[in-house]
């Protein structure tokens, strides 16, 4: 094949290749992972960076929506992220949500109101019985 047929075929790949669904993003359909306790989520970014593991200090961002969408609270809004050891979140759904993200991962967590505030709420943000959904970003992820 002369060096002209190879340029005329890389050429026509080439555009073959840009007219194509490759250069596209591809929509990922979503998989809800329920775990037995009702704390169901879902991956909304696969991170790529250290997982998250039980005993390990994380580092979060997160918004927080009650179960009729009422955003109630954020650290983005506070401009600091959470940090804390996975299995003692400030939230007990967290403990069973997060671990197996990595950093860069942002993950929708659904919580159930056993899992959240509970019977008590949190007075004045989240009524009694209340379930809850958490948007995560993981940050990072102190190695032992």
């Amino acid at each position: 094949m002369s060096r002209e047929s190879r340029l005329l075929v890389l050429c026509a790949l080439w555009l073959l290749a840009g007219c194509s669904s490759f250069s596209r993003p591809v929509e990922v359909q979503r998989r809800r992972v329920a775990h037995p306790s009702g704390v169901e989520f879902e991956d909304v970014v696969e991170g790529v960076g250290n997982a998250a593991r039980k005993g390990r200090t994380v580092t979060v961002d997160y918004t927080a929506w009650l179960d009729d969408g009422t955003r109630f609270d954020s650290s983005l809004d506070r401009g600091r992220p959470v940090t804390f050891v996975l299995g003692e979140a400030p939230v007990a759904g967290w403990n069973l949500g997060i671990p197996g993200m990595r950093e860069g991962g942002e993950r929708r967590l659904f919580v159930p109101s056993e899992e959240a505030y509970g019977p008590g709420g949190l007075p004045g943000l989240v009524p009694p019985d209340t379930a809850l959904v958490f948007s995560i970003a993981l940050i990072e992820v102190s190695p032992k």
